[in-house]
């Protein structure tokens, strides 16, 4: 079945496009009509002390992060990140269930088109199924 590829923009009716940007308009009419309404009534002191404000907000943000990440990155390079998150290599020997797995050779996974899972015994099989059961 094929993909349809136009744009939204040229399937929809020029009228409801319209409707869209006049919405956004208005929307950003209305923010810039409150934002002129508090410049008016706010005196400039009050107005630096809320930048001023804002300003130490985002200082103290970007100082916190930093420090933080870099208490991190030390944790890590020196490779004890405690009991929460220890690293524990994946053994390819058994599954999470305790059953052995028996897996086949690398180079002919990695090439395979499908690669079935299947229970031998006890044991958990990958299988590369032949070109002619597929």
């Amino acid at each position: 079945m094929p993909v349809d590829r136009h744009s939204a923009a040229e399937s929809s009716p020029l009228l409801g496009r319209l409707a869209v940007w006049t919405l956004i308009t208005a929307g950003w009419a209305v923010f810039i009509a409150w934002w002129v309404i508090v410049l008016r009534r706010e005196s400039m002191q009050s107005l630096g002390v809320a930048i001023g404000l804002l300003v130490a907000t985002l200082l103290v943000s970007a100082i916190a992060t930093a420090i933080w990440t870099g208490h991190n990155i030390r944790i890590a390079r020196k490779g004890k990140r405690g009991l929460s998150s220890l690293y524990i290599p994946t053994t390819w020997e058994r599954d999470t269930l305790g059953r052995p797995l028996e897996l086949p050779p690398m180079a002919i996974t990695r090439t395979a088109r499908e690669v079935r899972v299947v229970l031998n015994g006890n044991a958990k099989a990958y299988v590369v199924p032949d070109a002619e059961e597929l």
